[in-house]
């Protein structure tokens, strides 16, 4: 064992000063700015939506429930806030960049309808990597400072007799790169956090039949070695009974409508706005399948960037899904989890590169009794490929999506717009 003292790998960050940063820092969100679009005759996104079905109540026995599946096109917004974002922290600043969305989705009917809209900021925290160093990209221009105290602060904040000028405390290290919140108009706000992680190739999204990533949960009784055909898209027979005669287990006994199977055969058996099997059972087989279709038009994947953001961490601060009266009371929003892919995708027909955004989140609601006596977790599934709409060639870009909002009052007469920083020069 070495007798030398062992230097610290937690290295002081530079000293803020008037001016710090000159810019903010977006890491990979810079990635994001513009408007991400569905395509006619391209892949569209497609959501599984558990309900309490009308007259039923948190006590109902298990199996009541109203299921919806659609499929989907998008409007997905994103806007770069060029001015850095302070938070004060003592010892420590950290300078935000903030990246607004928006959202709005309608079904693929003939006579489409909205279905969802949202809006949110995501953030970029800083590089959580120690120690840091002034050449990386993600730290230039920096996010995160030193401040020590000084004379004028030890005066002005009453800090004597505890504190005196030239102090420091320790400095904190973000264990999040990125956040995400954003206010869903059902009645729920959200706070995710997570990092990043890059990649060359094509992304692999899951396993077939991967129990984390399918729209039904353990607490429905599902058994995957017996409910599904292992390595197969097949339908299983089982599906084609009816909900009397199905079996707890998959064995000869029957005991219909209080099997597992009668609690989720209506997912299985789905077949409405262009949503069905095996796409209600796993969406993220849509993105799998929309991938392997671009590769098989001679498209090749040179690499990706992935986001995991999660509203709950295994350990340290959590994130949050915070919910009005109602939704808390009768379909409680309990976690959400998001991944989204920034992929590089290589047209070797015309020789260009483009970008393309998949994502894939899951809102756990909980509501009614399970078929084990336990609370019912249902997972709302939704899944998307996108494309920047400059990258769309005309003839196939579809008609922006306009939500029906209140229209400015006309006439008003009002000076230009003008452009402000974030004012960090003040104290």
């Amino acid at each position: 064992m070495s007798t030398e003292p062992q230097k610290s790998s937690v290295k002081p960050y530079v000293e803020w000063e008037r001016g710090l940063p000159a810019g903010p820092q977006f890491g990979v969100l810079s990635r994001l700015h513009g408007t991400w679009v569905n395509w006619a005759d391209g892949p569209t996104g497609l959501h599984t939506t558990p309900m309490p079905s009308p007259g039923t109540s948190s006590e109902t026995v298990f199996g009541v429930f109203h299921f919806k599946s659609q499929a989907y096109t998008e409007e997905l917004r994103f806007t770069q806030v060029n001015a850095p974002v302070r938070n004060r922290a003592g010892s420590n600043e950290q300078f935000n960049g903030a990246v607004k969305y928006e959202t709005a989705i309608i079904d693929t009917e003939r006579k489409p309808e909205l279905q969802h809209f949202e809006n949110g900021m995501y953030l970029w925290l800083g590089d959580n990597t120690m120690p840091w160093s002034a050449d990386s990209p993600t730290q230039n221009p920096p996010t995160m400072f030193k401040h020590r105290s000084d004379a004028e602060s030890v005066r002005t904040d009453g800090a004597e007799p505890v504190l005196g000028p030239g102090e420091l405390g320790p400095q904190f290290i973000p264990p999040h790169t990125i956040s995400r919140s954003g206010v869903i108009p059902h009645g729920t706000s959200i706070h995710l956090t997570g990092n990043v992680t890059s990649s060359d190739g094509r992304p692999e999204i899951a396993e077939l039949w991967e129990q984390q990533y399918l729209s039904v949960s353990p607490t429905m009784g599902i058994n995957l070695a017996k409910d599904l055909h292992s390595g197969s898209r097949q339908k299983p027979d089982w599906t084609k009974l009816p909900r009397e005669k199905q079996s707890p287990d998959g064995g000869p006994r029957e005991s219909g409508v209080n099997s597992a199977r009668a609690y989720f055969e209506k997912i299985f058996n789905y077949d409405h706005f262009g949503a069905a099997f095996p796409y209600t059972v796993q969406p993220n087989l849509k993105l799998i399948d929309a991938n392997q279709g671009m590769v098989d038009a001679g498209q090749e994947f040179l690499g990706y960037d992935l986001i995991q953001l999660d509203s709950v961490q295994s350990t340290g601060v959590q994130g949050a899904t915070v919910n009005n009266v109602m939704i808390e009371r009768y379909c409680r929003v309990v976690r959400m989890r998001f991944r989204m892919w920034l992929e590089r995708i290589l047209d070797h027909e015309t020789g260009r590169t483009v970008d393309q955004l998949q994502y894939e989140q899951i809102v756990d609601f909980e509501f009614m009794f399970g078929s084990d006596g336990a609370t019912t977790r249902w997972p709302h599934i939704q899944v998307n490929t996108l494309r920047r709409v400059e990258d769309v060639p005309a003839e196939r870009r579809l008609p922006p999506i306009q939500l029906p909002t209140e229209a400015t009052a006309a006439g008003v007469e009002r000076p230009e717009p003008q452009v402000y920083v974030m004012g960090h020069e003040r104290g």
